[in-house]
């Protein structure tokens, strides 16, 4: 198996045009995760993911993140998973944003899917679902 140390510079040149592969398979499938196994990498890819987004990533690369995020937090390997919903964590406001905006509703939906996971206070999560009700698919609603 390759190294893992071309993902960031993968990651760099996939935002550099169209999302055109399902989300991450061009860069982090295959190495941050295969399937739903996460392999070493899956906590500095998140890493690296959410500070993409916090900078400002295009437009249509945010869905493709967001899922790739969503694999991350969702692996089954628990210790990495949880690590990994750790640094998602730390910038849910990002995963509000993203629900809040509208702009993707495939991005609302693994953003919120995320919120379920990392968000401590459930307050607020049930009082934005109600707010940005219009920005999810019925079922989250």
């Amino acid at each position: 198996m390759e190294s893992a140390a071309h993902l960031p510079r993968d990651f760099l040149r996939s935002l550099d045009g169209q999302p055109l592969a399902p989300a991450g398979q061009s860069w982090a499938d295959g190495h941050a995760y295969v399937q739903s196994n996460l392999m070493q990498p899956a906590v500095a890819t998140a890493s690296m993911v959410m500070a993409a987004l916090a900078g400002g990533v295009p437009y249509g690369h945010r869905r493709e993140l967001m899922m790739v995020l969503a694999s991350l937090t969702a692996g089954e390997q628990d210790d990495i998973a949880d690590r990994c919903r750790d640094v998602v964590r730390g910038g849910s406001w990002l995963l509000y944003e993203e629900v809040a905006s509208g702009r993707d509703i495939d991005a609302a939906t693994h953003a919120f899917w995320m919120l379920e996971e990392v968000e401590e206070d459930t307050e607020r999560l049930e009082f934005f679902r109600t707010t940005a009700r219009d920005n999810l698919p019925p079922d989250l609603r």
